[in-house]
């Protein structure tokens, strides 16, 4: 049968199993770039070792027990340390704050553990070799030395540590990591320093944290049968708010006396020593790993918070990108070719009667047959006509220039201004951008741009169909105009062959070609001309979707192009942090939150 605890174990192994799964993938997405990996892993060192090298491992049933020596300045944490092990392993000098940094001590097994940083991560950890070590303040802050005690069983680890009110400010940047390096909290305080406020803030954190604090006074006075130090024990343990034994050592102790002597408690029941071998194990831990668990969620869900803004950043440039090259595109004005006015033609041509259909046909042949024969005199005959402009429309290779100098130009300015303001962004957008920006070449861009828009130019089936719809709509609704626009066709429809019969009675067929070449061009403008008067009304409506149709085209090139490249690094960096790796993070953190629910 399942017990409370099993329950417990399996419902959070669980959640810390997705955690460590989602952090170690999104570690490995990072990893090849050190400024992403800093930008967002950055100062979480503390809580993923504790994840990592202390709640696995105790969920796995092979933790130990740490009691940290910890106590304010010159109150003789070192002696304690070393009585506790009966012998001297930290150096003791006379001095205040002599200890400047942690040392641990244990059973080989578990010193190796420290050593490869799997007991306590909070750490950088070496081998002793040197005592004095422990006194320099030039060793790096983070440093924990470690040394073997083959008289120390594995179920306990020992830890010197420096002063926790040390007017250095690294000693309290160490203060945290003492904290969550210990399961039990020996407070060793004097007669002085029993109610000094940062000590007392120290030592009330621990136990809220969930760690066990024992307070013991050294040099105690032992007069009345230690009857002081029973008081200001009694305060301190009042403003910390701990309860238990406490103990003391003598003032009188000299170390001649040897290390041997055990620390006893006030009331005489046990010593120091086999009190905290005698600690059920699993229950510290399970108080003090339920209080880890809460503070790595709650770290776990500032980082997400954190991650989720910088997802949030890239995704707002990505954004602000993307319509950059959507507003670009909107400044493109086509100018419709051929192939858009030859619309007109198709649909009145559809509307011809049968003899008009093949007389038009029939005339247009002509004239197509001759039409570059005397193409030199249509222009100069049009350019005399009064028929509103003096030059002929634009051809269709002008058109086609002309788009193709307004789409390198939109090209360029696009990119131009994307290499200009992408170093201008946040970090690590900035970064993100900077080698999609070195390697895009708006000219090189530009031509891409310009194939992929002028390969669509040709008229799509949607647009085919629009301009049916339209074009019916008009002829039925203005009787009027379409039965002028009639009326014209079936003169034009037979207007070159009664230019050319006359012209054949009166010069015997001398000339002939020559009217057809000018009746023709002169028929189109003039037809031209008057179906834009008559349509005009519908001419926008019947443009609209056309020039919307080549913008979106001009702004998926240009996304294709010149977006997308530049954007490359950004893009699989928002892939990551909204991909998998995340998600399990997400995912084991709300499963821890739920197994600590009462």
């Amino acid at each position: 049968m399942k017990t409370q605890d099993t329950d417990f174990r399996e419902s959070l192994g669980a959640g810390l199993e997705a955690c460590e799964r989602g952090l170690a993938a999104l570690e490995n997405a990072l990893r090849p770039d050190p400024v992403l990996t800093e930008a967002v892993f950055g100062g979480t060192s503390e809580w993923v070792n504790l994840l990592r090298y202390k709640l696995a491992p105790h969920l796995s049933g092979r933790g130990c027990l740490i009691a940290a020596i910890a106590g304010g300045t010159n109150t003789g944490k070192s002696t304690v340390f070393n009585l506790l092990q009966g012998r001297e392993v930290s150096p003791v000098r006379s001095t205040a704050a002599a200890t400047c940094r942690p040392l641990l001590s244990g059973s080989p097994e578990r010193a190796r553990q420290c050593l490869e940083g799997k007991l306590v991560p909070e750490f950088a950890p070496a081998r002793l070799d040197e005592p004095d070590a422990l006194l320099t303040r030039e060793t790096p802050a983070d440093r924990l030395f470690v040394v073997a005690n083959p008289d120390l069983p594995d179920r306990l680890v020992l830890l010197d540590t420096p002063d926790v009110d040390s007017i250095e400010k690294q000693h309290w940047a160490l203060a945290d990591h003492l904290r969550a390096a210990g399961d039990v909290i020996v407070a060793v305080v004097t007669g002085e320093k029993y109610r000094d406020e940062r000590v007392v803030a120290f030592f009330r954190e621990a136990l809220r944290s969930g760690r066990l604090v024992i307070p013991l006074m050294n040099k105690a006075d032992v007069a009345e049968g230690f009857a002081t130090a029973r008081h200001q024990l009694e305060e301190f343990r009042r403003d910390v708010g701990c309860t238990g034994p406490a103990f003391v050592v003598p003032h009188n102790f000299t170390l001649a006396r040897g290390y041997g002597e055990p620390i006893q408690s006030l009331d005489g029941a046990t010593d120091l020593l086999s009190y905290l071998l005698g600690l059920d194990v699993h229950a510290v831990k399970r108080r003090v790993f339920e209080s880890s668990v809460r503070h790595l969620c709650a770290r776990a869900e500032s980082f997400l918070k954190d991650v989720d803004q910088v997802a949030g950043v890239l995704a707002s440039v990505r954004e602000e990108y993307h319509q950059r090259a959507v507003r670009a595109a909107q400044q493109y004005d086509p100018a419709p070719g051929a192939a858009v006015g030859g619309l007109f033609h198709e649909f009145v041509q559809t509307r011809r009667g049968p003899l008009r259909r093949a007389i038009g046909k029939a005339s247009a042949t002509i004239a197509r047959g001759t039409a570059s024969v005397g193409r030199s005199i249509s222009r100069a005959v049009f350019r005399r006509t009064a028929l509103e402009s003096p030059e002929p429309g634009p051809s269709n290779a002008e058109i086609c220039a002309a788009h193709r100098q307004a789409i390198e130009q939109i090209t360029r300015d696009l990119a131009a201004g994307y290499i200009q303001s992408s170093g201008n962004l946040r970090e690590p957008a900035a970064h993100l951008l900077q080698d999609g920006a070195r390697r895009l070449a708006p000219d090189t861009a530009a031509e891409r741009v310009v194939q992929t828009v002028l390969r669509s130019e040709d008229l799509s089936e949607e647009f085919r169909k629009h301009a049916q719809r339209t074009l019916e709509t008009w002829w039925t609704d203005h009787t009027g105009r379409r039965h002028a626009l009639e009326a014209l066709d079936t003169i034009l429809a037979v207007m070159p062959a009664a230019i050319a019969a006359p012209l054949s009675i009166y010069t015997g067929g001398v000339g002939m070609p020559e009217a057809m070449v000018v009746a023709g061009p002169l028929a189109e403008q003039f037809v031209a001309r008057v179906l834009e008067y008559q349509f005009g009304d519908a001419m926008f409506d019947f443009l609209s979707p056309w020039r919307e149709e080549q913008q979106r085209h001009l702004a998926e090139a240009l996304l294709e192009h010149v977006t997308v490249p530049l954007m490359t690094g950004l893009d699989a960096m928002l892939a990551v942090l909204k991909g998998g790796a995340v998600q399990d993070l997400r995912k084991g953190t709300g499963l821890c939150l739920k197994a600590l629910q009462p």
